[in-house]
């Protein structure tokens, strides 16, 4: 059986005890990564480190897995760590092969806790697999070779950066290195472009270019497309973020025809700030005492709104044995995982039911007020007649064209 086939038994048989356990100890390993650039032939020496976290007798062993498992030496492969020795150092060293194919090759260093027998004749107590330290060895390509990510970051409201770490992966140096970045609306618009800043890249380092856009747009999702120039060559790279967050937005609360004692009928405008639409929304209204416990607890129906859109959201009330008076009160507007609270006073009398922000007036209703819905249809039609007054004037402009 040949050292390969070992290696493989020995994991497999370890992790098949680890699930065989009940206890399972805990062990460490520091650093979990090691990147070299590769070279013909070359030796690379290192070391990393074992912890014992637990402060306890393990036995350990160090298995090397990948394309460099038979390239891989330690300065020791089975070791003992007592309870009072909290970490051993281990030596590792790594002969790159004489040939590698251009790009990323990767071994995987596991140390393996070999679990012990119990002393009340349980056949073994535990188990742990950890991979130890990534090996990275990266080839570089020939010619000119580069690769780029796209980070979006927004820290700063109203600020979002787009930096793009690019990497030369390749034998030559990179003169000239930007980035041109297009935004895209959700239906597909482009809404902005602009590029970053140039900079020169050496084979094998990395660095960033960077552009800081002011985003004065409406709130909702957008998509961003980078095309990274280096030299003659291109590389795109395409991501989507948000601008703001989904937000509903109580405008205004009405009751009409209201008498006290009966059930009094809450219109609500609501409008979605977002640039998408928002689905299964719906309204929540709590109405307090004077001992500030709840009185009442209202709800609306569902509702779905379309990309920045205003809906008259209703809930009813029955204000049986409801006296008259000032009555603090919250709307909670719910839609998804996101919530959005309004507090507000109720002043119910006799005949009305006025809602009253904190230092300003929400809305205030009696039976010749005119209603929310009224005012959502004037605007119609008057959106109608503007829309129609342009056709008529379109077509007798394409008429006398055509005389």
């Amino acid at each position: 059986m040949n050292l390969n086939k070992l290696n493989i038994l020995l994991v497999i048989g370890v992790i098949v005890l680890v699930f065989m356990n009940v206890q399972v100890s805990a062990l460490g390993i520091t650093p979990g990564r090691i990147n070299l650039n590769y070279e013909s032939g070359k030796e690379v020496s290192g070391g990393f480190t074992v912890v014992n976290t637990e402060n306890k007798d393990i036995q350990v062993v160090i298995v090397a897995q990948g394309e460099f498992n038979q390239s891989v030496r330690f300065s020791e492969v089975s070791f003992k760590m007592s309870s009072s020795e909290k970490e051993k150092r281990i030596q590792y060293n790594l002969k790159m092969p004489s040939q590698l194919s251009p790009g990323p090759h990767m071994a995987e260093i596991v140390a393996l806790e070999i679990p012990s027998k119990a002393g009340n004749g349980d056949t073994s107590v535990g188990a742990t697999v950890a991979v130890v330290t990534q090996v990275n060895v990266f080839v570089p390509y020939p010619d000119k070779y580069a690769e780029a990510s796209l980070d979006i970051v927004s820290d700063t409201p109203g600020k979002i950066t787009f930096v793009i770490p690019v990497v030369n992966r390749g034998k030559l140096d990179l003169v000239r290195v930007r980035a041109n970045v297009d935004i895209y609306g959700t239906l597909n618009e482009k809404v902005v472009s602009f590029n970053t800043n140039e900079v020169g890249i050496k084979s094998g380092e990395r660095r960033e270019i960077a552009y800081a856009w002011n985003a004065n747009v409406t709130t909702g999702t957008y998509r961003a497309v980078a095309t990274v120039l280096y030299d003659e060559e291109t590389l795109r790279l395409e991501r989507q973020f948000s601008v703001g967050k989904p937000v509903l937005d109580l405008q205004q609360i009405e009751v009409n025809d209201f008498t006290l004692g009966q059930i009094a009928k809450f219109e609500m405008l609501v409008e979605n700030q977002w640039s998408e639409e928002i689905k299964g929304a719906y309204a929540e209204m709590e109405i307090y005492n004077k001992q500030k416990e709840i009185m009442a607890d209202v709800k609306s129906p569902t509702y779905d709104f379309l990309p920045l859109s205003k809906k008259l959201m209703v809930a009813y009330w029955d204000t049986g044995g409801v006296k008259e008076g000032v009555y603090d009160s919250s709307v909670f507007l719910r839609y998804g995982a996101q919530s959005t609270q309004k507090d507000f006073k109720l002043d119910v009398k006799q005949d009305s039911i006025t809602a009253i922000g904190i230092g300003y007036v929400i809305s205030s209703k009696t039976k010749s007020g005119s209603s929310i819905t009224t005012i959502l249809v004037v605007g119609v039609v008057v959106l109608i007649l503007i829309n129609l007054g342009w056709f008529l004037v379109l077509r007798k402009f394409l008429h006398r064209k055509k005389e």
